[in-house]
């Protein structure tokens, strides 16, 4: 019986889309195929240069990959030079040689001028000793002024290099999107960066191995910056345009955070799990204090005064990690919410900060003073005049165990939360039998909207429904 292969009555222009998104490795071995594929790869849109492949072709048994990886990346000017197309994106991985002998340079260039190339990514590795293993300083990037001035890219991401003077992003008209992963960079470079990019709109820096001063942003531009595992004195961002901030396991004084951007839409502050290394990294409920101007952050030297505006006021979407077992944190955000007029979307990931011992022996009485009644009538009596009676519509809450302190805001939503539409609790995996059992309780609540609906989740790892995980509770 004849069977239909339908990858044969595919066009060529759609069998080199689909070629686009192997590794350049994997692309040119198509040619193997038949004598129709032998030139597709060549009209492929898309070229990652990834070392990794010639593990697959090698084997993992080689007793060095280094040499065969070496003879890969030698042959990465040929095949640009095979190729037929310009292209909207390419991705190279190589060793610390290539920027030494000037190769990064000359790809730069070949790909920005008869490429008409969109969007670069260049990964500096040191292979060495195992596959992808990080260069431990990074290597200086020595390039001409101006080189990435070419009309056509749009997108640029650097991992692994030591990125020294802004002088390659000199007349960088149309770069929309910088990416710097573990690079390393001051505070005057990156300021000088984000200052030639007259087009930029999405900026992020992670990981930078030296630590920075500040990190200064100041654009017109910009509307999505993010910002992870940095180590700075301090974080001053003065953007009309910023509609995106994503904060993310961050050092800094939380005193030295001043954020200019009226029209942030969506805003994300979160760290990595706690761990004994992780006392420095700065706490979210600190972050927010600054934010919401409970503690005034100390006076930057900027280049415009800052204006007292409300960072939340046209807010759609919040994801923070708080302790809703705290009571200090649980002020924190009901003060936060109060000053959120349009939020629609809220996710809240429940970091425990503190042991139970902690906990019992806090001394809660600066808190206490600050309301006018007690602290555990904290959401029942505060107004009503907030995103969540008139504006919230999705809530999701993980790392629930059902505790008292964390049970009043779950029941403050329901019952309160005209607009809602969706809630979703996510249990924690060492959740107690009472806690799943009161965390059940929320489901038999009076709904102020008609239309939620409240979705109870067991940790990802157990197989069935809630009320079957609670029952296996001891």
């Amino acid at each position: 019986m004849a069977t239909n292969d339908f990858i044969s009555n595919l066009h060529n222009e759609v069998l080199a889309r689909i070629i686009s998104d192997l590794p350049a490795i994997e692309a040119i071995r198509t040619t193997l195929l038949s004598k129709r594929w032998k030139d597709l790869w060549r009209y492929a849109s898309r070229l990652d240069f990834d070392p990794k492949g010639v593990r697959k072709l090698c084997g993992d048994d080689i007793d060095d990959p280094r040499e065969e990886i070496s003879r890969v990346v030698k042959n990465i000017e040929n095949v640009l030079l095979s190729h037929k197309r310009n292209l909207i994106s390419c991705r190279i991985v190589h060793l610390l040689s290539s920027c030494r002998n000037g190769d990064v340079e000359k790809w730069i260039k070949y790909l920005t001028s008869e490429k008409k190339v969109q969007e670069l990514a260049f990964r500096c590795d040191d292979f060495q000793h195992q596959f992808y293993r990080r260069s431990r300083s990074g290597l200086g990037l020595n390039l001409p002024s101006g080189i990435f001035s070419c009309e056509t890219l749009q997108s640029l991401e650097f991992t692994h290099y030591s990125i020294r003077s802004d002088s390659p992003f000199h007349h960088c008209h149309n770069l929309k999107t910088l990416k710097l992963y573990h690079c390393a960079i001051s505070t005057e470079t990156l300021e000088a960066i984000v200052s030639s990019c007259d087009l930029l709109e999405h900026l992020s820096v992670c990981s930078s191995p030296s630590r920075l001063k500040q990190v200064r942003i100041f654009s017109q531009t910009v509307k999505t910056v993010e910002l992870e595992s940095l180590r700075s004195q301090g974080i001053y961002l003065s953007t009309q345009s910023l509609g995106v901030l994503v904060l993310h396991s961050m050092k800094f004084q939380a005193k030295n955070l001043v954020i200019h951007a009226p029209n942030l839409r969506v805003f994300t502050a979160t760290r990595k799990p706690i761990t004994k290394n992780s006392d420095n990294i700065t706490k979210i409920a600190e972050i927010l204090e600054y934010c919401t101007h409970l503690l005034t952050p100390v006076n930057y030297e900027a280049n415009e005064p800052m204006e007292d505006l409300n960072l939340f006021m046209n807010l759609r979407e919040l994801t923070i990690d708080l302790d809703l077992n705290d009571r200090r944190e649980m002020l924190i955000l009901c003060i936060v919410l109060q000053r959120c007029l349009s939020l629609h979307q809220l996710e809240i990931n429940i970091e425990e900060s503190r042991s139970e011992i902690e906990e019992a022996t806090r001394d809660y009485s600066s808190v206490n003073n600050r309301l006018p009644y007690p602290e555990t009538k904290l959401w029942e009596k505060r107004g009503l005049r907030d995103c969540i009676t008139f504006t919230l519509k999705q809530v999701s809450i993980k790392g629930f165990k059902g505790k008292d302190g964390e049970m009043e805001f779950p029941r403050h939503l329901i019952t309160k939360g005209a607009k809602l539409k969706r809630i979703e609790i996510w249990c924690n995996h060492d959740c107690s039998r009472e806690g799943g059992e009161a965390t059940l309780g929320l489901l038999s609540l009076p709904r102020s909207s008609i239309d939620v609906s409240i979705l109870l989740k067991p940790p990802p790892q157990f197989d069935g429904s809630f009320g079957r995980w609670v029952s296996t509770l001891n």
